[in-house]
């Protein structure tokens, strides 16, 4: 049966983008599940999540995929490739410690960028995919 790691992996992401210096420069800190009201920008959520079943013979696993999504209000697409980038730095082919679990891999799939309906909201996505295995 497969060993649940979602929110573990999302405790481990959260922890290894709030540790990153060169993120902290960009966004102080500003790393979250659900944003404050009245939060400043720029920001990152750690946000949408599925996962499969990656059991084998031997061990019980899942394959994660997660996305990071950055907030920015700056006029331009500068602050939120920055932004994009210091994520990406700060995750891609990482051994983050996931309690309980191993991380196997850890990987970027894909990145976008996007205005906001409201015309003043710069949006970037980036999503992961990870495996993981019971134990540790």
């Amino acid at each position: 049966m497969t060993a649940d790691s979602q929110w573990p992996l999302q405790v481990a992401v959260r922890a290894a983008l709030v540790a990153d210096a060169t993120l902290d420069g960009l966004i102080a800190g500003r790393v979250y599940d659900h944003v404050p009201q009245d939060s400043p920008f720029p920001y990152v959520v750690v946000g949408d999540a599925t996962a499969r079943d990656f059991d084998t013979k031997t061990e019980d696993g899942m394959e994660l995929t997660f996305t990071v999504h950055t907030w920015s209000r700056y006029r331009g697409l500068s602050e939120t490739k920055q932004v994009m980038a210091a994520v990406l730095d700060a995750l891609d082919g990482q051994g983050l410690t996931v309690t309980g679990h191993r991380l196997t891999l850890l990987r970027f799939e894909f990145s976008a960028t996007l205005m906001d309906p409201d015309g003043l909201t710069r949006h970037g996505v980036q999503r992961f995919r990870a495996i993981t295995i019971k134990g540790g």
